[in-house]
């Protein structure tokens, strides 16, 4: 049994032998999601591929009994080490429309290793386009204690990169942060970059449906902070040691709250 309490800021702690969260009895959740490889499958690189049954699993809106955020759902994900073919452990893939300086999530690794792979699409000229263009392509690598916010109007994924359970805590809009339809990427099958294992290192493949002129190269949250963030909450929430679940209030200021 591993004490989560210290690191996410609520009395919760993860049972590795039978891969489950443990809430405390003052604690409330709205269930658990246990993702199904059948579920995944459309945005694989092998699509053929029949375990594991179950490839992660999310704790939905977890809050004390007596006091629930308004709008806002903390969420917790446990994604386990190892592959699916040659592909690093990932989640479904999430994506909601841009709203000028608002974001869908944001993410802290409890435990583990990771990289998110956060894609922008550009807009299609007309219905007959055939190629997909990639306006932007961050690939970011987190550690524990590591927090990212991802803004609105990029798909994005979470990846276990690491050699143990990895796991993260999510605050986003009750709303949104939900897997897409994947008829949305019927022709790409899946999103610019594949996260693999190659001689036993981690690489990033690009994949040919996509027009990309971004490098496939994996960048550092401090590289990401001070390059590709200017709004100031986010940067104080990036740098900052409490957890999520105890700042809930400023993250509530940037998150898009759905009507």
């Amino acid at each position: 049994m591993i004490d989560l309490s210290e690191v996410c800021g609520l009395p919760v702690q993860f049972d590795n032998e039978n891969i489950s969260f443990v809430l405390a009895d003052d604690l409330n959740c709205d269930g658990e999601d246990q993702v199904k490889l059948s579920e995944i499958v459309p945005i694989l690189l092998n699509k053929y591929l029949k375990y594991p049954e179950v490839v992660y699993k999310h704790r939905k809106n977890i809050f004390f009994k007596d006091n629930q955020p308004n709008g806002i759902s903390y969420d917790m994900i446990c994604i386990p080490f190892g592959l699916l073919g040659i592909e690093y452990i990932k989640t479904h893939v999430y994506y909601s429309p841009e709203v000028a300086g608002k974001y869908d999530c944001v993410i802290e690794v409890l435990q583990g290793e990771m990289m998110v792979v956060m894609q922008k699409n550009q807009p299609k000229e007309d219905e007959w386009q055939y190629d997909t263009y990639v306006e932007d392509l961050a690939i970011v690598t987190l550690k524990k204690g590591h927090k990212l916010a991802i803004p609105t109007g990029y798909f994005y994924t979470f990846v276990n990169t690491g050699n143990s359970f990895l796991i993260i805590s999510r605050v986003r809009s009750k709303q949104s942060a939900t897997p897409i339809d994947y008829s949305m990427l019927r022709r790409e099958k899946g999103l610019a970059c594949y996260i693999i294992s190659k001689n036993a290192k981690i690489e990033t493949v690009a994949n040919p449906k996509y027009k990309v002129t971004t490098k496939l190269k994996a960048m550092s949250i401090t590289y990401f902070i001070e390059k590709r963030v200017q709004e100031e909450i986010p940067k104080q929430i990036f740098k900052t040691k409490e957890p999520l679940a105890k700042i809930i209030d400023r993250i509530e200021s940037i998150v898009l709250i759905n009507s």
